[in-house]
């Protein structure tokens, strides 16, 4: 169990009780080919979940704060921890899909420990 704690001298700490933090990851994507785009999202979701990804949120009208462009998808994955995050992207099953990705969006993925 991990746990949040405040403090007023300090940042925000994570206080690891034995447990491994988790993941999360944040993926912000725009297609310029859906069909495509649509079966990259079909390969990908399937090697995450080998990974022990699992899919919290798909949002094609994300909330925009303190920004003027939106995404077309908005994406929040959660993974056990980071290294299953990198093992995601360097699976070599994925690497067909990244080079799909690339040639028909734009996107940009960032990963933070809970």
């Amino acid at each position: 169990m991990s746990r949040t704690v405040l403090r007023f001298d300090s940042s925000p700490t994570v206080e690891h009780l034995g447990e491994a933090l988790s993941a999360f990851l944040f993926i912000e994507v725009t297609p310029s080919d859906a069909t495509k785009f649509a079966e990259y999202e079909a390969g990908a979701v399937q090697i995450a979940i080998r990974h022990g990804g699992e899919l919290l949120a798909h949002d094609t009208d994300p909330l925009l704060i303190e920004r003027d462009n939106a995404p077309a998808i908005a994406v929040l994955m959660k993974f056990p921890d980071k290294q299953a995050v990198r093992a995601y992207f360097d699976d070599p099953d994925y690497a067909p899909l990244r080079e799909l990705r690339q040639s028909v969006s734009r996107a940009s993925a960032i990963a933070v420990g809970a």
